[in-house]
């Protein structure tokens, strides 16, 4: 693995501590107030939308600058979040979760960005499922012990210390990016730079079969990464309350996503393999949810949880391999092409989630439904795009080809 992708490795670490703590407990001192599925939607709407004009802009900005600018914004986002979180309040509660809402996004889009674009431009095709493997991994440690420390921090001296705890990790992370490596598209940018996703819908995706094929593998794919993000927190949540509990239920999952990658490790499964049997494991995790008990609740998360590690690690890794060959500049827009289409059917999937009451109700149910037709169409779509990417010359070769929106 290249010096720069352990530098990432390292970066995950930090950057992890602090996504893992913002998915459970901004999310859970969000619900705590009024134990309500809108409010808890409203928050992740107003994140994912900020997060799809972050990421756009930040592929811009990397014509000018390098990543270490993305993580820097980055990291001075999330710490604008925190210190709404602790040091304002509003009447409007929907305002003030937009507020907080708002920076978190941010912060996600523009290290995404920095860390998509590094990882797909420093890495060889061998190294992209090594180091997908590994930042799992980091991510799997990081949300055993996170949980359960700040479960502690919290019950003896409140959330506020939390928070205080996770501005000094941005300083960190802050301090860090100084050294990240220096990659930027400045030596790649074209004329008319900012116009270059739509010219990537326009030049490409009714014209390059490869590039539809990912289209569709990216919208079907955000429908259910959202429908199994939000309501893995919501199933906890409705069980209990007690941080330690939603720490040590945390553990199990993880402890469960562990144990898989181990028979990963030994299994030595193929990509496609392992597409697949994430897809049935989520597909299971999402049918038994249909009987709302706390027990069965569990067992969807602890379903969905090993599945998705499967499920992400053999698609990412697939996205990203289909996507190398282009040239630089072609491989940001498609990256960019690839988060934008993702957040669109995030939110699609988020505004519908606004109107479910309860869990069980027709709403939940068609939800249901429609996230298990995207899921098991991901596979089917990635297998298309690699049949259309052997059927066409490589994209690198294709001097001035707009197969990168040139």
């Amino acid at each position: 693995m290249s010096n720069a992708l352990r530098k990432w490795l390292v970066m995950n670490g930090m950057s992890y501590t602090i996504f893992v703590y913002v998915g459970i407990f901004v999310n859970l001192f969000i619900w705590e107030q009024n134990r309500l599925i809108f409010d808890v939607a409203w928050f992740n709407l107003t994140v994912y939308v900020s997060w799809s004009f972050a990421f756009a802009a930040a592929a811009y900005l990397l014509s000018k600058r390098t990543v270490r600018l993305l993580l820097g914004i980055s990291a001075l986002s999330g710490g604008t979040a925190f210190c709404l979180l602790s040091f304002v309040q509003l009447d409007n509660r929907l305002v003030w979760i937009a507020l907080v809402g708002v920076p978190v996004g941010l912060m996600y889009g523009f290290f995404s960005a920095a860390q998509n674009l590094s990882v797909s431009l420093s890495g060889t095709p061998a190294e992209l499922g090594r180091y997908f493997t590994a930042a799992g991994s980091v991510q799997q440690v990081v949300t055993l012990v996170v949980p359960l420390l700040s479960a502690i921090v919290i019950h003896y001296f409140g959330y506020f210390s939390t928070f205080a705890l996770m501005l000094l990790f941005f300083a960190f992370m802050l301090l860090y990016s100084a050294v990240m490596p220096g990659i930027s598209l400045r030596a790649h940018a074209e004329p008319g730079e900012g116009s270059y996703v739509f010219r990537l819908f326009r030049d490409d995706l009714f014209r390059k079969p490869r590039i539809r094929w990912l289209a569709a593998s990216n919208l079907a794919a955000g429908v259910f990464l959202q429908f199994q993000q939000l309501f893995l927190l919501i199933f906890t949540f409705s069980i209990t309350e007690n941080k330690f509990w939603i720490a040590g239920f945390n553990a199990l999952y993880t402890a469960a996503t562990l144990a898989a990658l181990f028979l990963y490790r030994r299994l030595r499964l193929k990509d496609d393999t392992l597409l697949i049997a994430g897809a049935g494991l989520l597909s299971c995790g999402f049918l038994i949810v249909l009987v709302p008990a706390p027990a069965v609740l569990i067992v969807s998360n602890l379903l969905t949880a090993v599945g998705m590690f499967y499920f992400g690690a053999a698609w990412n890794t697939s996205q990203f391999k289909l996507i190398k060959p282009y040239p630089q500049s072609g491989q940001a827009k498609l990256l960019v092409w690839r988060e934008t289409l993702i957040c669109v059917t995030r939110i699609a999937t988020l505004l519908v989630v606004l109107s479910v009451d309860d869990i069980g109700g027709p709403v939940f149910i068609g939800l249901i439904a429609a996230s298990l037709l995207c899921l098991l169409a991901v596979p089917w779509f990635e297998r298309r795009a690699r049949r259309a990417g052997e059927g066409a010359s490589e994209p690198a070769a294709e001097a001035g080809d707009s197969a990168v929106s040139s």
